[in-house]
C-alpha cells in the first residue's frame, strides 16, 4: 500500500466517541478556522435580504452653497440595495485577501473601507474635499469632459482628472495608517499598518471597495432609479410615447414641483427593485475596478515605505499606473468588448503585484498559499509520486506509531513546521508573532513568541525558542516528552510535535 500524507495511522475496527460525534471535540476549533466567517456573513446577509425585500425607498436630501449659489439634490436607496452591495463589496476583497495570501485584520480592513466610503459621502453633500477636486480637474486636467472632446482629450482629462483625483482620495486613509505604522510595534504593524508592499495592496484594495459603495449607492443606483421612475410615470400615467429623448425632453419643461411629483409616482410603481441590475453588476466588478486600481497604488505605497530609497518616485509610479488604468476604463466606456479587456488587464497588473509583493515580503515564510483558481484535482506529477511510493509497513498494535519522517534534521529549507493549518518553511530567522500562534502571549510588545535559531555548537541544526510567556510540551520522534520553558529552544527534528496550549505544531 503506498504511504499515505502525513504518515502512517493506527488501524482500529471501533470507531470513536469522537469520530462518531465530531461536534463534541472540534467545536472550539471552528471558530478558528477561516472558511466559518464568510458562511457567517453569507446566512446574516441571506436573512436580512428575506426581511427588507420589502422594505420602502429611503431618500436622503443635501445642500451646500459655493459662493452665492446653492447646490444640492436627494439620494434614494434602500436598506436591500445597501446590504446587497456591501455584501458582493465584501466578496470582492475576501478574493482579494485569499489571492494576497496575507492574514491581515479583517478590522483594520473594513475600518479603512468605512473610512474611505464616508470620505466620499462627506466630498458629495457637504462639498468637502472640493479643493482637491478642483485642483486635479480644473488646474491639471483643464476641465470636465466635454462632448466635443477628441478621444486623446477625453483620455487626457480622464487621467488627469478622474484617475489622479479619485485615486489619490483612495490612498488617504493609506497614508494615515503609513504615517501612524512608525510608531507601532511590529506585532501590531503587521495586522493594522502597512509594511510591505502586501499591506498595501489589501488596505488599497478595502479602501476602494469603500469607495466604489459609495458611489454606486449614492450615485450611479440613485440616478438610475430617478430615471426609470421619472420614465415609468411618464409613460404609464401621463401618456409620454416610450422614447428616451421624447420623455427627457418632456421632463426638463416640467417645473422642480412637477418633477418632484413624478418622481413619486414612479417611486410608488415601482420600489427601488429597478435598482438591482444596475447595482449587481457594478459591485461584482470592483474586484476589477476601483479596487484593483487602489490596490495597484497601495502595492506602491507599500513598496516606498519598505524601500524608502527613491520613495517618491515609486509613489508617482503607483499614482500613474492606477490612474492609466482608470482613464482606460473611463475612456472606453462606450465599448463592452474594450471595457472586458481593460478589466481584465486591471487584474492582471493587480494579480503580477501580488505575486511580486509576496515574492519580496519579509513574512514569506507565513503567508497563506495563493489561490487564483482553485484546484481539487492532483497534479500527474503528484499522482506518480504517491504511486511511486514505496510501501509503508503495517503498524504494530502494541507499539508506538513510527514517525513517518527519519529522526535526522532535514537540510535548510526542506522541513516545514505546521501551526495549526498553516505550514511554514523552516528557515534561520523565521518569526511567530502572538496573532499567527492563537493563546500564546509575547513577553515583549512586539509580539514575537517563537523564533527559529541556530545551535550555536553546530549552525547546520535548527531549533525553535520559546519567546512566549508559557511553555510548551514536546514530543519528539522517538516518543519522548519534555517541557520547553521560556527561554529554551527545542530541536527541530522531522517528526517532532509541539503542544503550545490552544495550538499545535509539527515538523516536517
Amino acid at each position: 500500500m503506498a504511504k499515505r500524507p502525513g504518515g502512517a495511522m493506527l488501524l482500529s475496527d471501533t470507531p470513536t466517541h469522537s469520530q462518531w460525534v465530531p461536534v463534541l471535540t472540534k467545536w472550539r476549533d471552528i471558530g478558528k478556522k477561516s472558511e466559518l466567517a464568510p458562511i457567517l456573513v453569507t446566512i446574516v446577509t441571506v436573512l436580512l435580504l428575506f426581511f427588507l425585500q420589502d422594505g420602502s425607498v429611503i431618500s436622503t436630501s443635501y445642500e451646500y452653497a459655493i459662493g452665492r449659489d446653492i447646490y444640492g439634490g436627494t439620494i434614494y436607496t434602500s436598506w436591500y440595495l445597501i446590504v446587497v452591495c456591501a455584501y458582493l463589496m465584501l466578496l470582492s476583497l475576501y478574493f482579494i485577501r485569499r489571492v494576497a495570501g496575507k492574514d491581515k485584520s479583517w478590522t483594520v480592513l473594513l475600518i479603512v473601507g468605512c473610512f474611505t466610503g464616508y470620505l466620499l459621502y462627506l466630498f458629495k453633500t457637504e462639498h468637502d474635499f472640493a479643493w482637491m477636486y478642483d485642483f486635479f480637474h480644473g488646474s491639471l486636467a483643464g476641465g470636465e469632459v466635454q462632448d466635443t472632446d477628441s478621444t486623446t482629450q477625453t483620455f487626457v482629462k480622464h487621467f488627469l482628472g478622474t484617475g489622479f483625483f479619485e485615486e489619490t482620495f483612495k490612498a488617504l486613509p493609506l497614508f494615515v495608517l503609513a504615517l501612524a505604522s512608525a510608531y507601532m510595534p511590529a506585532g501590531l504593524r503587521s495586522l493594522y499598518g502597512i509594511e510591505e508592499p502586501l499591506d498595501g495592496i489589501l488596505l488599497g484594495a478595502a479602501s476602494g471597495g469603500g469607495f466604489a459603495f459609495m458611489e454606486t449607492i449614492s450615485q450611479y443606483v440613485s440616478r438610475n432609479l430617478v430615471w426609470q421612475w421619472r420614465y415609468t410615470a411618464a409613460v404609464f400615467l401621463h401618456r409620454i410615447p416610450p422614447d428616451d429623448r421624447v420623455v427627457a425632453a418632456w421632463i426638463a419643461k416640467l417645473t422642480p414641483k412637477s418633477v418632484a411629483i413624478l418622481t413619486g409616482e414612479g417611486s410608488a410603481i415601482l420600489g427601488w427593485q429597478p435598482g438591482l441590475p444596475l447595482l449587481i453588476p457594478r459591485s461584482l466588478g470592483e474586484a476589477f475596478g476601483h479596487m484593483a486600481y487602489a490596490g495597484c497604488f497601495g502595492y506602491f505605497i507599500g513598496l516606498a515605505i519598505m524601500k524608502p530609497k527613491q520613495r517618491w518616485k515609486t509613489l508617482a509610479i503607483g499614482l500613474v499606473s492606477a490612474s492609466l488604468l482608470h482613464a482606460l476604463w473611463d475612456t472606453l466606456s462606450d465599448s463592452n468588448v474594450l471595457l472586458a479587456i481593460v478589466a481584465i488587464l486591471s487584474y492582471a497588473v493587480l494579480a503580477a503585484g501580488i505575486l511580486k509583493a509576496r515574492e519580496i515580503s519579509p513574512n514569506r515564510a507565513t503567508l497563506l498559499p495563493s489561490i487564483f483558481v482553485g484546484s481539487l484535482s492532483p497534479t500527474p506529477s503528484a499522482v506518480a509520486a504517491y504511486a511511486a511510493a514505496p510501501p509503508a509497513p503495517a503498524p504494530q498494535p502494541v507499539s508506538p506509531p513510527k514517525p513517518a519522517y527519519a529522526p535526522n534534521p532535514l537540510p535548510n529549507g526542506t522541513a516545514n513546521l505546521r501551526v495549526g493549518a498553516k505550514y511554514l518553511v523552516i528557515v534561520p530567522g523565521l518569526r511567530l508573532m502572538s496573532h499567527q500562534v492563537p493563546g500564546l502571549q509575547a513577553q515583549s510588545a512586539e509580539g514575537l513568541v517563537a523564533e527559529v535559531t541556530r545551535n550555536p555548537n553546530d549552525p547546520d541544526v535548527l531549533g525553535l525558542t520559546n519567546l512566549s510567556t508559557a511553555s510548551w510540551e514536546v514530543v519528539t520522534s522517538s516518543n519522548t516528552r519534555r517541557a520547553i520553558q521560556p527561554g529554551q529552544t527545542v530541536k527541530l527534528s522531522p517528526g517532532t510535535r509541539i503542544d503550545f496550549g490552544e495550538t499545535d505544531g509539527e515538523v516536517r
